[in-house]
C-alpha cells in the first residue's frame, strides 16, 4: 500500500474512534426529552396520559420512573407512558419522570398540573322572539350567536375572576384575534350560510400562564318559523293560542297578528324584513303594522280563503319563512 493511502486511511480510522468515544459520552440534555401530556389542559377528574419523546436517545432502552407529588407510582424498563387522574378544582399535581440512561445519565422532567374547567353559555343575538316567551331563542342561518365563557380557576389565592384572564377564541380551527385577549370572556360571530355547524373552542389562562382551561361547543342554526295568533279588541294578543286551518273569522271582522320566530334582526319593524301578504294569491298592500292583518268580510258572503304570508330578510340568503293559513267566513 502506498505510503501516504496508508496515512489517509490511519486518520480516518482515528477521526472514527474519536467521533464513537465522543457520542458514547456525550451528555443528553434535558432539553433533548420532550414530556407532553394529553389533554393538554386537563379538567376536574379526569384521566391524564404522560408521553416522554426524544429524538437523541432510545427511551426504549432506558429506566424510567414516575412520580406524583414525589410519590413514586411506577418504574420499568422503556416505559415512556404514564396514565393518571386529576383531583378537584384547585388541586395542584406535581407529575415526574425520572430517566436513568444506559450510561449512567440522570434526568428528570417535570409537570405541574393545576386542573381547571370551562362551562361554555350561548345566546341568540338580535334575533327576535314574540313577548312572554319562554323558550330559549334559537339562531337562523346568518343569525348571530352570542358565546360566554365562565372559567373554574383556583390558585393559591382563591377563585379568579374571569375579567382577570385572557381568553384565545377559535371558530372552526381558525384563531380570532379581534375577538382575543385579556378580559375577552365573550365572543359574538355571524353564522355563514355555508354552514351548517359551527364549532367554537376557549382557552383561558392566568396571568403567569401556569393555570390554563379550555372549553369547546358545537353549534347548529335552525329554520325560522311564523306562528298566527288572533288579536282582541279588548284582551289584546290572545297568546295562549296559535290560530290554525279552520279558523272562523267573525262576521264583524278579525285581525290575525303573525309573529315571526327566529329571525333576525330582534327588530320586526327594521327594513332588513319584508313581509308581504295575500288572500287567495292576491298581494296586499302594506300593512300600517306590517305583522298585523285585518280581515273584515263582505257582507252577506260566506266561505273560505288562503292567507299568506312570506317574511323574508333581504340581506340574507336563506333566512326566510313562508306560512299559510285556511280560514272561513
Amino acid at each position: 500500500m502506498p505510503k501516504k493511502y496508508f496515512k489517509k486511511s490511519l486518520i480516518i480510522f482515528i477521526l472514527i474512534i474519536f467521533s464513537v468515544g465522543f457520542f458514547a459520552n456525550a451528555q443528553v440534555r434535558n432539553t433533548d426529552i420532550i414530556l407532553n401530556i394529553s389533554p393538554e389542559y386537563p379538567g376536574l377528574n379526569q384521566n391524564v396520559n404522560a408521553t416522554l419523546n426524544s429524538y437523541v436517545i432510545d427511551l426504549n432502552k432506558t429506566n424510567i420512573t414516575w412520580s406524583i407529588n414525589n410519590q413514586e407510582e411506577s418504574i420499568g424498563i422503556g416505559k415512556k407512558s404514564f396514565s393518571f387522574k386529576t383531583g378537584e378544582i384547585g388541586s395542584s399535581i406535581i407529575v415526574s419522570a425520572t430517566i436513568n440512561t444506559i450510561d449512567g445519565q440522570n434526568i428528570s422532567k417535570t409537570i405541574t398540573i393545576v386542573p381547571a374547567n370551562i362551562d361554555i353559555l350561548w345566546e341568540a343575538y338580535d334575533v327576535y322572539t314574540p313577548p312572554f316567551y319562554k323558550g330559549k331563542t334559537l339562531v337562523p342561518s346568518q343569525g348571530k350567536f352570542k358565546i360566554v365563557a365562565i372559567p373554574n380557576i383556583v390558585n393559591q389565592n382563591g377563585k379568579v375572576n374571569s375579567n382577570n384572564l385572557s381568553y384565545l377564541w377559535k371558530k372552526d380551527d381558525k384563531t380570532q384575534l379581534d375577538s382575543s385577549g385579556w378580559g375577552k370572556n365573550y365572543f359574538i360571530f355571524q353564522n355563514s350560510y355555508l354552514d351548517k355547524i359551527n364549532t367554537i373552542e376557549v382557552t383561558t389562562s392566568d396571568i403567569l400562564g401556569g393555570i390554563n382551561a379550555t372549553g369547546k361547543i358545537i353549534l347548529n342554526t335552525i329554520k325560522p318559523k311564523i306562528i298566527f295568533y288572533e288579536s282582541d279588541s279588548s284582551l289584546g294578543t290572545k297568546w295562549q293560542d296559535s290560530i290554525n286551518d279552520g279558523f272562523s273569522i267573525n262576521k264583524s271582522g278579525s285581525t290575525i297578528i303573525a309573529e315571526p320566530y327566529f329571525f333576525s334582526p330582534k327588530n320586526i319593524n327594521s327594513s332588513e324584513l319584508s313581509f308581504v301578504w295575500s288572500i287567495n294569491g292576491d298581494k296586499i298592500p302594506a300593512q300600517l303594522t306590517k305583522n298585523v292583518l285585518p280581515i273584515v268580510p263582505e257582507n252577506g258572503k260566506s266561505g273560505t280563503a288562503l292567507i299568506s304570508l312570506l317574511i323574508n330578510n333581504i340581506n340574507t340568503l336563506f333566512q326566510s319563512k313562508e306560512q299559510k293559513l285556511n280560514v272561513q267566513f
